[in-house]
């Protein structure tokens, strides 16, 4: 047996035994692999003509995806998150909500809270972009599940409350839509979910936006959460600074705060 093989098979075992089969980490998945080539500067070599030969494809350093018995790779961005992102982490932004079937659309980004900093790398014409944020900021994942997509209710909070996860208000919108179409128990969560988020400005963009789509009644549990400031917050932050102030929520509506209705 060729030795290049040898150390994909060493990489394949070690990587599974991590959890993380499909995805290679070098720098911990190599010590088996020194027992076949004698040492690491061998199996370094070996690992670049795997990479030079289309065998294995590396993402970024220290990352590397590995062929399954057929040839093919298999995993995705996902799990390429899961393998580098230190934990707690949570996938969020419009993949979680791709994940949770809210929205047809895809998205080519991962936005991940993370609570160290982490390089952000692209595979397959996809981007994962992290986001460094308190640990007990970082929550509301099933809890048996990896890779780690946030729930129905806490990415709503995300993307209805800010727009650096990526995701448009129309899509926003959208998605809250079909979810509490979908579930009519979500929107008690999403209450929680705002309130243990703890910010009195997204508290303020979700009732606001609760408000004006469903009605004063499901709106008001999000009133004792809006804080005593009387300054308005945007209601898209990275927007412009002009637009209707509401005086209820005390938001800027520096964006159109209504669902976009489509003809079949």
């Amino acid at each position: 047996m060729a030795l290049e093989d040898r150390v994909l098979i060493e990489l394949h075992r070690a990587a599974t035994l991590a959890g993380r089969p499909g995805v290679a980490v070098p720098s911990q998945d190599l010590e088996a692999a020194d027992q076949q080539t004698g040492n690491r500067a061998n199996t370094y070599r070996a690992l670049l003509r795997l990479a030079r030969a289309g065998r294995i494809t590396t993402v970024r350093k220290d990352l590397a995806v590995l062929p399954d018995a057929t040839g093919r790779a298999i995993v995705g961005l996902p799990e390429l998150v899961d393998a580098v992102a230190p934990l707690p982490y949570l996938i969020t932004g419009g993949r979680a909500l791709e994940y949770q079937r809210l929205t047809d659309q895809h998205f080519f980004s991962t936005t991940v809270s993370v609570p160290a900093r982490v390089t952000g790398f692209s595979y397959r014409g996809e981007t994962a972009i992290f986001l460094t944020t308190s640990p007990a900021q970082i929550w509301g994942w099933q809890d048996d599940e990896r890779p780690r997509f946030a729930t129905p209710e806490r990415v709503l909070t995300d993307v209805l409350g800010h727009s650096r996860y990526g995701v448009s208000l129309p899509q926003a919108l959208s998605a809250l839509h079909l979810a509490v179409d979908h579930d009519p128990e979500l929107m008690g969560r999403l209450v929680e979910s705002v309130r243990r988020y703890g910010s009195a400005a997204a508290a303020r963009r979700v009732g606001l936006l609760i408000d004006r789509l469903f009605g004063d009644e499901a709106a008001a549990p999000f009133h004792e959460m809006i804080g005593s400031s009387r300054t308005p917050v945007l209601l898209r932050p990275s927007g412009s600074t002009k637009g209707e102030i509401d005086r209820t929520w005390r938001v800027v509506v520096n964006a159109t705060a209504a669902l976009e209705v489509t003809d079949a």
